[in-house]
């Protein structure tokens, strides 16, 4: 699908949603001027028009690494800087699912950061958006180019821990292990990645629309 007409799918998307919250909030105006409106659905309207203001068209790429997954994101959304802002040269595979959407609510752009040792909670991604704190945040200058590669670098950052932190969080497997395998025992040590989950917020115009594009690491990537 060409990009303009990705573009015009998304505004008639966009459209609708804003309609049919119109709609709804006009039924709840009438409810109130007649007086028929009860504490219960009005809280269940008030929750459907927040659902569908923070509702999301998601696009996942799901590929093996080096298939050119976020070299067609930086085409998407950073050719007018004329260089890769999201790492994608030969070794530089991203090594964390990476959101890239618009903060509707914060209109700023920035990169947040989940540490890879949140694994070792029982809790999800989702559970941990709500909660800030848990992230790094860094934000980006949309007028210096060098500083958004510089700060987008993030995602395939990786780090050496222990094969018991490792096993930790999950993240060793001995039958996918190459040096297990050549040498019949695990390593001491252990390359993870160093981000969970990475979520980017940029104002460009099919992102401010709805559009969610999740970008992932190479199925064979961790081994």
């Amino acid at each position: 699908m060409k990009q303009d007409q990705l573009d015009q799918r998304l505004q008639s998307y966009s459209a609708w949603r804003a309609n049919l919250i119109q709609t709804i909030q006009n039924f709840q105006n009438w409810l109130e001027d007649h007086e028929l409106a009860s504490p219960e659905q009005e809280l269940r309207i008030f929750e459907t028009i927040e659902a569908l203001r923070k509702d999301r068209l998601t696009i996942a790429f799901v590929a093996e690494f080096s298939r050119g997954k976020t070299e067609l994101i930086n085409a998407l959304f950073f050719s007018r800087f004329g260089k890769r802002l999201l790492p994608s040269d030969a070794g530089r595979t991203t090594m964390c699912p990476t959101e890239l959407f618009y903060d509707q609510e914060e209109q700023g752009a920035y990169v947040r950061l989940l540490p890879i040792e949140t694994r070792s909670q029982d809790r999800s991604i989702a559970d941990f958006k709500h909660e800030p704190v848990h992230w790094t945040q860094i934000p980006l200058d949309e007028n210096d180019p060098d500083q958004i590669q510089r700060a987008l670098h993030e995602v395939v950052k990786t780090k050496q821990v222990s094969l018991e932190q490792a096993q930790e969080l999950g993240l060793y497997d001995k039958s996918t292990d190459t040096y297990f395998k050549a040498h019949g025992k695990p390593p001491a040590q252990v390359e993870i990645p160093h981000w969970r989950h990475a979520l980017i917020s940029f104002p460009h115009d099919l992102l401010k629309r709805g559009l969610v594009v999740l970008d992932t690491p190479g199925l064979n990537a961790i081994g």
